[in-house]
């Protein structure tokens, strides 16, 4: 009984199987045509080319192997790319972090610093309202010295005009009356001038303008 390699199909040759060795024989069912081996002789050659098979089998494990070998070296490379680009970031995370920060600080000092601006405008506004009272007030005192310094003179008016009503009595009585008289006159006009400079002088320090 011989099996078909093609079709599978059995079939009866009436010959002893030694005879057969090494001929040719023809498949009743498929006309399929091969060279007749016994059992033995095909269970070694199918050996054989099962040790063919494993050995390119192994083969092609080996470079499929190597391939990934290969692909897990390049992909740790990757790894420890990214892991160095990780270290990286961490540090640029820090750097970050450091300047928020100096921000935080710099936005204090900024605020710091307006609140010093508005305290010096507070200052310069005080100093020009100062200034204008202190003008003011000068401009009152100047007055008020002013009109004392005019009581005086008419006060100074009054006696000179009461001295001149006197000598002008006394020159009745004679040419002798009237020399006295004007020595009279002259030293009071004296002493009045010397009166007039100390008073100028006395009331010329509460002029604002007399100060240098």
């Amino acid at each position: 009984m011989i099996h078909c390699k093609n079709c599978k199909q059995k079939f009866y040759i009436m010959n002893e199987g030694h005879e057969l060795e090494g001929k040719l024989i023809k498949c009743k069912h498929c006309n399929e045509q091969w060279i007749y081996e016994t059992r033995t002789q095909y269970l070694e050659s199918r050996l054989v080319e099962l040790t063919n098979d494993l050995e390119k089998t192994e083969t092609k494990i080996n470079l499929r192997k190597k391939e990934h070998q290969e692909k897990i070296s390049n992909l740790e490379n990757d790894l420890n790319v990214k892991k160095e680009e990780l270290i990286k970031q961490k540090e640029l995370e820090d750097k970050v972090s450091a300047f928020e920060n100096r921000l935080k600080q710099t936005e204090q000092l900024t605020k710091e610093e307006t609140e010093l601006d508005k305290k010096v405008n507070k200052i310069k506004k005080e100093i020009r309202t100062t200034s204008i009272n202190i003008e003011s007030k000068n401009k009152d005192i100047e007055d008020k010295t002013n009109y004392i310094e005019s009581r005086i003179n008419s006060y100074s008016n009054e006696n000179n005009n009461s001295t001149i009503q006197r000598q002008q009595k006394i020159e009745v009585n004679g040419s002798e009356v009237v020399n006295l008289r004007n020595n009279f006159n002259k030293s009071e006009i004296k002493k009045n001038d010397k009166k007039e400079e100390k008073k100028v002088k006395k009331f010329r320090f509460f002029s604002p303008g007399s100060i240098e």
